[in-house]
């Protein structure tokens, strides 16, 4: 019997390579759940790479199904059926005349198979996926996403990248330059109407349009091809801890994040480390309070609490702390927007595919001449149906 190339039939048809493209997504996800020093942490854009060369091989595999499309024999001879066997009495060129008949393919050899709409099912799977995969990476490259931390005061221009916080960026991002220039004008507290709190903004833009709205959480505001987004409301205390009022311990600002549920009335909370110090520091906007514990490994050097501008500071033994100021930040992401449409559509293409390819099986069949008879060998229950049939 004809047998194809093993090395092509693993490059165009086997599913196996397609766990070369999981191993890197997979040691990503680790790194969330084990510390563990894994070997893609010094490579910035690995899951880039990762995903450009699975597209390339997306894309050849469409090509090849594609070309599959035009031919006879689409599946080729290879991984014959084990035990779905049938002995026919007559010769094999008559049963080859049979099958035919009623629409199988033969090659040149004595192997049949009858087009089915599994395989046209499986090259639209892979025509959704490529689309996914291009638009995902598209977007990747040029991906450009910027963290700021601003409250009341003057306007800040979202053009300029000193102005961030963090930004991550794709290889070939390019700096924004229509954004808006934005004035926070009020900030909500979180409460019952904005659980995450909510930001009032005023945007001016280049062309000296202005647009004043309420970012809350997660609703973006559209500015162009950007999305502008709150994620949250966080406190900033400058704390100062000494010893005998003169000796500084720590002083410095330590960022408060929202906590997903309040521990004994405080909702907001951050932590530092300096020296063999460990610090931790509790916030309630509602009174003021603001709660700092200091460690010296097991040791708790300090655990005390103090009403922000109304107590000066708070001492435990010869360590005193205090709060000098206290900012208030909305934190804010502009972030260049994707092509969801696109993915979902790609997405819904590769999943119609999915689904022609599990409902619609192969139809195929290996004739061998057993002394004089025929033994057919089947992949599906159409061929031998039809011998039945013929008798």
């Amino acid at each position: 019997m004809k047998t194809d190339s093993k090395l092509l039939r693993l490059a165009c048809v086997s599913p196996w390579p397609f766990l070369i493209f999981f191993c890197i997504p997979l040691l990503v996800i680790l790194t969330f759940w084990f510390p563990l020093p894994l070997p893609h942490n010094g490579a910035k854009y690995a899951l880039l790479v990762n995903n450009s060369c699975f597209a390339l091989f997306v894309a050849f595999r469409l090509l090849y199904y594609l070309l599959g499309l035009t031919r006879g024999v689409r599946y080729g001879a290879t991984h014959t059926a084990s035990g779905d066997f049938q002995d026919v009495s007559q010769s094999c060129g008559a049963v080859r005349e049979t099958l035919a008949a009623a629409g199988f393919h033969f090659d040149a050899g004595r192997y049949g198979e009858k087009h089915d709409l599994g395989y046209l099912g499986t090259t639209v799977l892979y025509a959704g996926l490529l689309v996914v995969l291009c638009a995902g990476t598209y977007d990747n490259v040029r991906q450009f996403s910027g963290t700021l931390l601003d409250g009341i005061g003057v306007a800040t221009d979202l053009n300029q990248i000193d102005k961030y916080r963090e930004v991550v960026a794709g290889p070939f991002a390019s700096a924004p330059t229509s954004l808006p220039k934005m004035k926070i004008v009020h900030q909500y507290m979180p409460d019952a109407r904005y659980p995450r709190g909510a930001t009032e903004v005023a945007f001016r833009f280049p062309d000296d349009r202005e647009q004043q709205t309420i970012l809350k959480c997660p609703e973006p505001f559209r500015a162009g091809a950007f999305d502008v987004y709150m994620s949250k409301m966080v406190y900033e205390p400058k704390l100062s801890v000494t010893i005998d009022n003169a000796a500084p311990v720590f002083s410095g600002a330590v960022l408060l994040d929202p906590l997903v549920k309040k521990e004994n009335g405080y909702g907001f909370y951050g932590a530092f480390v300096k020296d063999n110090l460990d610090g931790e520091v509790w916030y309630q906007p509602e009174t003021n309070r603001l709660r700092m514990v200091l460690r010296q490994g097991p040791l708790t050097l300090l655990d005390k609490e103090l009403v922000f501008q109304v107590d000066r500071l708070q001492t435990s033994g010869n360590i005193s702390f205090s709060c000098e100021r206290l900012g208030v930040w909305s934190e804010l992401h502009v972030v260049r927007r994707r092509h969801f449409p696109i993915l979902f559509i790609g997405g819904f293409i590769a999943l119609l595919g999915l689904v022609l390819r599990l409902a619609f099986k192969p139809q195929r069949v290996w004739l061998e001449d057993v002394y004089g008879n025929c033994r057919v060998e089947a992949v599906g229950k159409e061929a031998l149906q039809v011998l039945q049939q013929s008798r």
